[in-house]
């Protein structure tokens, strides 16, 4: 049938940082490559802390309790169990909430939508899916490139059960033998995020695009909520998409990628010109992997 997807409750790390003051990057690179102005950095909270506190902001807001929590997160601050079993108790969630981890980055939310559209029925309503991700304690101090690009953040985002079939299309893939373009290593014994730009680059200008021409040839556009990875980035698939610039919302004025919670931050930044319209959903990243999904708003 349908979905309806609410406005994101978010939260961004208690930190702000300038790009150019923690770079000795040309401006003019920043602004053509990277984009980002800001960073957001967490120093105080941790994965659990900073969920809790964007869910528990979410559930106030919306004042109704999910069937469903999907948690989106690879970072968690133990390796396991889940933080999303003991995020659900902390909220005060039903016994018989179903609960769902899915440890992915950049492509998470669009594949927890594709996913929530699967759970929600007439009689599973509702659902939360929660993603946080705190990059900056897997970023060596001394690796810049890296540094500039990423922010901590975390996002929740009530779906609910429609009757209006807006569901339109859904393309999803993944290339593992890249996956270890973007990934977490052991650096002088300690954890750390190690990543080929270059590989993480092409992957995504060649297989993100077809995607997005593949549904945009069977459905009108409207506005394309395109992960913003970087600026070169979005702006590459932008234009090998074959798509207008002005259709595509980016968040490069408000902070860097912010991972899993990227397009929720778009989609909090730009909910009331969504209604009624086309949306197309992309988000890809870590695994290596992408999915892509079209909705009319409601």
């Amino acid at each position: 049938m349908g979905i309806k997807i609410f406005k994101p409750s978010i939260y961004l790390g208690s930190t702000k940082l300038s790009v150019e003051n923690i770079s000795k990057i040309k401006k003019k690179i920043i602004e053509d490559k990277i984009g980002s102005k800001f960073i957001h950095i967490e120093n105080k909270k941790n994965i659990l802390e900073m969920s809790y506190t964007v869910a528990k902001k979410a559930l106030n807001k919306e004042k109704q309790k999910p069937n469903f929590l999907i948690f989106v997160c690879q970072g968690q601050d133990n390796i396991f169990p889940s933080a999303a079993e003991k995020l659900a108790f902390m909220l005060g969630l039903k016994k018989d909430t179903f609960i769902l981890t899915i440890s992915a980055g950049c492509s998470g939310f669009v594949q927890a939508v594709i996913l929530a559209n699967k759970l929600l029925n007439k009689k599973n309503k509702n659902g939360l899916i929660i993603c946080a991700e705190k990059y900056s304690k897997y970023i060596l101090q001394n690796d810049i490139k890296t540094r500039v690009l990423f922010s901590d953040a975390a996002s929740a985002t009530f779906v609910q059960f429609n009757k209006k079939k807006n569901y339109h299309y859904e393309i999803y893939g993944h290339q593992g033998d890249n996956s270890d373009a973007l990934m977490i290593k052991k650096i002088n014994g300690m954890d750390k995020l190690s990543m080929n730009g270059q590989k993480v680059f092409l992957f995504g200008i060649n297989n993100v695009p077809d995607g997005i021409k593949k549904i945009s040839k069977n459905i009108k556009i409207d506005k394309y909520l395109i992960h913003p990875g970087s600026k070169i980035m979005l702006d590459s698939i932008v234009k090998k998409s074959l798509i207008n610039p002005i259709k595509v919302y980016n968040s490069f004025h408000i902070t860097g990628n912010t991972v899993s919670s990227s397009i929720p931050l778009l989609i909090n930044l730009n909910y009331k010109k969504l209604l009624n319209k086309n949306i197309l959903l992309s988000g890809f990243g870590v695994g290596l992997s992408w999915a892509t999904i079209a909705i009319k708003w409601i």
